[in-house]
């Protein structure tokens, strides 16, 4: 449930509020995913199939022109999930399964370097 959601409730902040929601966290799925793979948590292919899933229903994909990388992170700082500072996510390990489990946790801890690469 939380998947997209870090970097998707961050662009509706950056946007105050006039991205929707559902379009928000399609496109923070897209990059979460992207996030994923480049962690390895996600084997290669899943960002691509994923898109092309959200594609197929015309939701957008990209961060909007005027929410940058850095404002978005400081966005995300803001986010529930953040533990000791660390931004943290619920990320995919492929196309319905989902990283983690009940006893070790739903979410990865991201250092912000890597979070910057993937939304430049």
């Amino acid at each position: 449930l939380n998947f997209g959601h870090t970097i998707g409730h961050a662009i509706e902040a950056t946007a105050k509020y006039e991205a929707l929601h559902g379009e928000a966290v399609a496109i923070g799925m897209v990059y979460e995913a992207r996030l994923a793979e480049a962690l390895g948590v996600a084997g290669a292919g899943t960002a691509e199939r994923i898109t092309r899933l959200l594609e197929r229903f015309r939701l957008p994909l990209e961060r909007p022109d005027g929410a940058s990388a850095n404002d978005l992170i400081e966005a995300m700082r803001g986010d529930k999930k953040v533990r000791g500072g660390a931004i943290r996510f619920a990320l995919p390990t492929g196309v319905g399964a989902m990283h983690g489990d009940a006893q070790h946790g739903w979410t990865v801890a991201v250092p912000e370097e890597r979070i910057a690469k993937v939304l430049s």
